[in-house]
């Protein structure tokens, strides 16, 4: 299936350190200066602890084409997959489909379990009477605007 593919990474921690953290207040963002109090504030940000809910069962990917952008995962983009949560319609997957691993959306289309592309180009895939194995929940995307 063109459009989408993966590129597997060890389930490794994202970071061995917890990285500084900001707390961005005010309707639009950060409004006025930041008060001097907070230069004391211990505030870490550890992305193990907010993005791996399941060590265990967790594994990352890097998504290649552009077969989900129209759903916020581009071309690059870094996948945190939990083969823990039971998939629910709306999920986004990752997937092995008569041999070939895909990231899609779990939808209902035509009244019938599919994975979905966001991309107009590729077609719904039917669940019924295909060969297809869960390898996983797409929990979180890390997207790089600079790379």
């Amino acid at each position: 299936m063109p459009g989408q593919s993966v590129h597997f990474i060890p389930a490794l921690p994202l970071s061995s350190q917890p990285l500084p953290y900001l707390t961005v207040t005010g309707r639009a963002g950060f409004s006025g200066f930041p008060s001097p109090a907070q230069d004391y504030e211990p505030r870490t940000l550890d992305l193990n602890t907010r993005l791996v809910k399941n060590p265990t069962e967790t594994f990352y990917v890097t998504a290649t084409g552009d077969s989900m952008e129209g759903w916020g995962i581009f071309d690059g983009d870094l996948l945190i997959v939990d083969r823990g949560i039971k998939p629910r319609l709306g999920h986004m997957l990752v997937a092995m489909l008569e041999g070939e691993v895909l990231i899609k959306r779990y939808s209902l289309y035509k009244e019938s379990p599919h994975l979905c592309s966001a991309h107009p180009a590729y077609p719904p895939l039917p669940l019924e009477g295909s060969d297809c194995q869960l390898w996983g929940v797409v929990r979180a995307v890390v997207h790089e605007y600079l790379r």
